[in-house]
């Protein structure tokens, strides 16, 4: 399994994170991983998602969509056992005024032994350009 992980403070309460995260109409104007996030937002449904760094488009399964908490979905080429990826947003609230973003994914699969270092390394540091964008998007 490969896999990669940021988190972040971000100085705003909870529901305004939420609402950046599922305005997924602007996401072209500032998201540089998801340029496009499309589909009804009920778990097990298919969504459309166009990934910038890989300049493709996938159909993965919403798996979770809880309200201020989480947003996973996971995508399969192939054959689960070929190659699934589960990307993740989580939020915690730790005050009224402060929010922590988990965000990241998980690659399993016989193909996700061959996904390289330096690729990981590429995605995690788009990860981390995207928090930093959403955390200064959400100042006030």
């Amino acid at each position: 399994m490969k896999q990669y992980h940021t988190c972040i403070i971000i100085q705003a309460p909870v529901d305004n994170v939420w609402k950046s995260l599922i305005n997924f109409k602007s996401y072209p104007e500032w998201n540089p991983i998801v340029g496009k996030l499309e589909g009804d937002m009920i778990e097990g449904n298919k969504i459309t998602t166009f990934i910038i760094p890989l300049k493709k488009t996938f159909h993965p399964i919403l798996i979770s969509y809880k309200i201020n908490k989480e947003i996973v979905w996971q995508g399969v080429q192939g054959a689960k056992k070929i190659l699934a990826g589960k990307h993740y947003y989580k939020l915690v609230k730790l005050n009224e005024r402060e929010t922590k973003l988990y965000h990241g994914e998980f690659f399993t699969g016989l193909f996700s032994y061959f996904i390289s270092k330096k690729m990981i390394k590429k995605m995690e540091d788009a990860f981390v350009s995207h928090n930093k964008i959403l955390k200064k998007k959400n100042r006030k």
